[in-house]
């Protein structure tokens, strides 16, 4: 599995609009593409910085978003009152299992 981080410096009164764009706009959007596995919002409100997080089942389904990322990347963005500080691709090499038993 691949991860697209993004960390956007917002503004802390804008978070909550930064997360509804992520979790209305930005998940939908990939609902129905081939490979996407979820998101996750992580945010500062005190400091205005949210930190996207979508997964993917390959690198290829994930770089095959790259023109909608960069699209959905700005709206957002712009939704928190700030800008993109940086777009990173992390292979995801821990997972949470299923609990042990006993």
């Amino acid at each position: 599995m691949f991860a697209r981080v993004r960390v956007t410096n917002g503004i802390p009164e804008k978070v909550d609009e930064g997360v509804r764009q992520f979790r209305d706009v930005v998940v939908p959007s990939y609902k129905n593409v081939a490979g996407f596995k979820g998101g996750y919002m992580l945010v500062d409100r005190a400091k205005g910085k949210l930190i996207g997080v979508t997964l993917w089942a390959t690198e290829a389904d994930l770089h095959a978003t790259e023109s909608t990322s960069q699209r959905l990347r700005t709206a957002g963005s712009e939704a928190a009152g700030g800008a993109v500080q940086s777009v990173e691709v992390y292979e995801v090499v821990v997972q949470p299992g299923p609990p042990a038993e006993g």
